[in-house]
């Protein structure tokens, strides 16, 4: 099978590993009664997930039980641009020629945009006349325009799921100034509106909403007394790689650009990418087509690795910059830096490490246990289970290129 090495981007079809696939299952099965959050840390691959369950379901065509909504929401900043994508995309769900009578009954002056367009929705006049009329709504007259075309998806027969890519990244984009509400408000008004929609209809099968992002939704949601909005939904956890999985997409990638690893040189990649996510593997198979080399040897690995690490590899630097992007104060971002630099030599016990690294920068313990936590849903660490629970790095292939960042090695 040949498989195309993405980096930075969702994977589907053949270039989803077969065995991560249980997941998208599991997706479908629970996305059939409950709304859902993906939840897993940056770079596991949550939107190949659902990317890959768009993809199945609309390869069945008819037969598919489920029609999705995929709304990509980064970039998104305000109220008023989600919502107008949301209402573009639920009336692009109805066939106009079939529901046309009911659709000209809850539009209003939106219908005669939506019927000079028939059968072609989607055309750029459509959505630049969409947002003429609607850009003088408040947040309350978009739900009365919206909350119609939900109530109505039973017309459909159909599993509507409602997939909100980057969902808790926008509601932190509400604080980036143009949301006139603000990130708090906004972040209240939109939830408790999903919510009150996701209860009405909890016991039809016609709509549910899946949530994903690169930031951690239950931690936003917590962070802004909100906690409670999404205790409704079900969770699916994307796990990391096991040893097994790891060999396979290195395997599998390197014999699809035609390179033939060395055992060695297989093992040695393997025990960077093991227990991490897909992403890493990925880096490492770049990084060798990079080389343009067709037979590695561990010595020619270890040499490409080793340069890889060192050379500013710009698949790895967002790992520096969102930190910055991230943290909220100088003194918990030089506090992350710290930790992260401490645990290049060897894993701690959390409480252990402030002690002895963190407690004299006057950073209070319980500072500390966010900046540890955001850490670790951010994709850098993790409690490890099989050493008592001590911080260690996520991944090995991190480690070595942090440590290198740091000067550490």
């Amino acid at each position: 099978m040949n498989m195309e090495n993405i980096t930075g981007a969702a994977v589907v079809s053949n270039d989803y590993l077969d065995t991560r696939k249980f997941l998208v299952d599991e997706l479908r099965k629970l996305a059939t009664r409950h709304s859902v959050v993906v939840e897993a840390p940056r770079r596991f691959g949550k939107t190949s997930v659902i990317k890959e369950f768009v993809r199945q379901e609309r390869e069945k065509g008819n037969e598919s039980r489920f029609s999705i909504l995929f709304l990509e929401l980064e970039g998104v900043e305000t109220l008023d641009q989600f919502c107008l994508k949301l209402y573009r995309d639920l009336i692009n769900l109805y066939d106009i020629r079939r529901y046309g009578e009911w659709l000209k009954t809850i539009l209003h002056d939106s219908w005669n945009a939506v019927a000079s367009r028939v059968p072609s929705v989607g055309i750029p006049e459509f959505e630049l006349e969409l947002r003429e009329i609607t850009r003088n709504f408040d947040f309350q007259t978009w739900k009365e325009r919206i909350t119609p075309l939900i109530a109505g998806l039973s017309k459909l027969d159909k599993n509507v799921v409602i997939a909100l890519d980057e969902f808790p990244d926008m509601l932190q984009n509400f604080a980036g100034g143009a949301e006139p509400l603000g990130f708090t408000k906004a972040t209240d008004v939109l939830t408790a509106w999903l919510r009150a929609i996701r209860q009405e209809y909890q016991d039809a099968a016609s709509c549910r909403f899946v949530f994903c992002g690169s930031v951690n939704l239950r931690k936003t949601l917590e962070e802004a007394g909100l906690g409670k909005r999404i205790n409704d939904t079900e969770t699916l956890r994307v796990p990391p790689m096991r040893e097994d999985e790891a060999r396979l997409l290195l395997q599998t990638l390197a014999a699809s650009y035609g390179i033939l690893l060395e055992p060695a040189a297989l093992n040695f990649m393997v025990t960077k990418t093991a227990d991490g996510p897909p992403y890493y593997g990925q880096v490492l198979i770049k990084a060798l087509r990079d080389s343009r080399r067709s037979e590695i040897s561990l010595e020619l690995l270890q040499g490409i690795y080793l340069n890889m690490l060192r050379s500013g590899d710009h698949d790895l630097n967002h790992f520096d910059s969102r930190l910055n992007t991230y943290i909220p104060s100088q003194m918990e971002l030089e506090s992350s830096r710290a930790i992260l630099r401490t645990l290049c030599n060897d894993d701690w016990h959390e409480r252990e490490l402030y002690d002895v690294i963190i407690a004299d920068s006057r950073l209070d313990y319980a500072t500390y246990q966010k900046v540890v936590d955001r850490l670790i849903y951010e994709g850098y660490l993790k409690r490890d289970i099989d050493s008592a629970g001590k911080l260690s790095f996520l991944s090995p292939l991190l480690r070595d290129w942090w440590a290198c960042k740091a000067g550490v090695r």
